[in-house]
């Protein structure tokens, strides 16, 4: 070959190699923003309003693997509890209402979502009992892989979220999760990596970004909701604010005015969060309006929280949520109140404190990342007691205070709107519930991984379905379904 063809030869080489240079996959923008068209929380399809007097919320944690065995063995457990509920034979399972994950907890949910019963024939072969992480790095390992990790807007999560739609999701979309038009409405959660806060994959929260979320696949959400920092890079999305005539919920603009009173702090730090999100500047040069955050980068939910419950704390404590619980409570909707909580923590055991030694980079990254998560994770629970108590309280209070002024006539007749009480069963499986101090402690030294053997697996899910039916509050709930008193 003489040096001209061989010019050419390496121009046409390092064409293809810059053409194959990775891009992440662009989500889709919105034409127009309809609050009522998306992946939203409805009413349950084909089904009476009393359907909600019991209203059910799983919540799973991330832990990789563990966790998404420890979560499908619960989903198992549900599956065979039957119940007899509004006059019909069916499972708790059938009566699940929402499913909010992180990380490792979200293959598992996401899966359900889409494919229902046949998860449980499905899913353990496509997940579970798959060595994903070592055929992560064998899918990293591949010159054309080389070629698009050579993009600068393409990383490790995007590789592995095109791993997960060819294995594990089949390409499936948002767009079927609603065309299945059923519950349990699934909600996958990554954490915003510029802002630390909390990043569901709902339309609610893609309306932001005047993006359509039905043609996101299920999989790069999944991704984003496991991006375990260092490991895994963030995911990029794409940001369309200000081109599909988005308008801010009432409670936003609220929120705003309420700043300078300090009267719901809370409330203006979300409606804040929201406004980032959609807010737009003007292009000196051309006049353009175009987003303030052109891009956002996603990585692992359990930064922001690592059980899942943020959001159905949201929902249970305040009406300006886009699945308000409360609001369904103030209007009598719902009697039962069924939160489990799936928490995969782990606490293993280590040996830094048996010596004078300046911990690691590796040991000190680790315990930053891992222990004020799992602290925060156990403050979050005792929160959900806690606003379902003091909720309850309060009907108590008035309650008490209305047969007080009872017979004193009109004229000392109270004004007060009492709240629907409700029965709130809040459940938790976790490691720490195991009676054996032996088999408590392998549970907690068990790794955060995407692989396990198939015999680990196994013992979580049947450890799964032990603490959730033994747990007192579950079997108060299912003594009370099954006809018991």
């Amino acid at each position: 070959m003489d040096a001209r063809s061989f010019k050419r030869v390496l121009l046409f080489v390092c064409s293809l190699s810059i053409a194959a240079c990775g891009n992440f996959p662009t989500n889709p923008p919105l034409d127009r923003y309809d609050p009522l068209v998306g992946y939203r929380f409805g009413p349950a399809p084909d089904e009476p309003d009393q359907r909600d007097e019991m209203f059910v919320i799983l919540v799973f944690s991330g832990g990789g693997t563990r966790a998404a065995a420890l979560s499908y063995g619960v989903l198992e457990a549900l599956r065979d509890t039957p119940i007899r509920w509004q006059a019909q034979d069916a499972t708790l399972l059938d009566e699940v209402d929402v499913i909010s994950s992180i990380s490792g907890g979200s293959f598992p949910a996401a899966y359900y979502g889409l494919r229902g019963p046949d998860t449980f024939s499905e899913f353990p072969d496509k997940f579970l009992y798959r060595p994903v992480q070592s055929d992560l790095l064998k899918q990293m390992f591949k010159p054309a892989s080389w070629l698009k990790l050579a993009g600068s807007s393409y990383g490790r999560s995007d590789l592995a979220a095109e791993f997960y739609d060819e294995n594990v999701f089949d390409g499936a979309t948002y767009g079927e999760l609603i065309a299945e038009h059923r519950r349990p409405f699934v909600i996958l959660n990554a954490t915003d990596l510029a802002t630390g806060m909390q990043f569901p994959f709902v339309q609610d929260q893609f309306d932001l970004l005047c993006s359509d979320l039905s043609g996101v696949k299920v999989a790069r959400a999944a991704a984003a909701s496991s991006a375990f920092p260092g490991g895994l890079t963030p995911l990029t999305f794409k940001n369309y604010a200000g081109s599909c005539n988005y308008e801010q919920p009432n409670w936003v603009r609220l929120a705003v005015k309420d700043r300078a009173s300090r009267i719901n702090a809370r409330r203006t730090a979300r409606a804040d969060q929201r406004l980032a999100y959609a807010a737009t500047v003007v292009d000196p040069k051309t006049s353009q309006t175009l987003p303030a955050r052109p891009f956002v980068h996603l990585t692992d939910g359990g930064v922001a929280d690592n059980i899942g419950l943020r959001g159905p704390l949201t929902a249970i404590a305040n009406k300006n949520n886009s699945w308000s619980v409360l609001s369904r409570i103030d209007l009598k909707q719902v009697n039962k109140l069924v939160v489990i909580v799936v928490n995969a923590a782990t606490n293993p055991a280590t040996e830094l404190d048996q010596t004078p030694k300046v911990p690691g980079v590796f040991d000190t990254i680790s315990k930053v990342a891992t222990i004020p998560l799992d602290n925060y994770s156990f403050e979050t629970l005792e929160l959900l007691r806690a606003t379902v108590n003091d909720f309850n309280e309060e009907m108590r209070l008035i309650s008490g205070c209305e047969a007080l002024v009872a017979d004193k006539g009109p004229v000392c007749e109270l004004e007060i709107k009492a709240p629907h009480q409700i029965e709130f069963f809040p459940i938790e499986v976790a490691f720490e519930y195991i009676q054996s101090e032996q088999e408590r402690n392998w549970f907690k030294n068990l790794p955060t991984t995407l692989e396990l053997p198939r015999e680990t697996v196994d013992r979580l899910r049947a450890v799964g379905q032990q603490i959730l039916n033994e747990d007192k509050q579950y079997q108060k709930l299912v003594k009370q379904l099954q006809g018991g008193t």
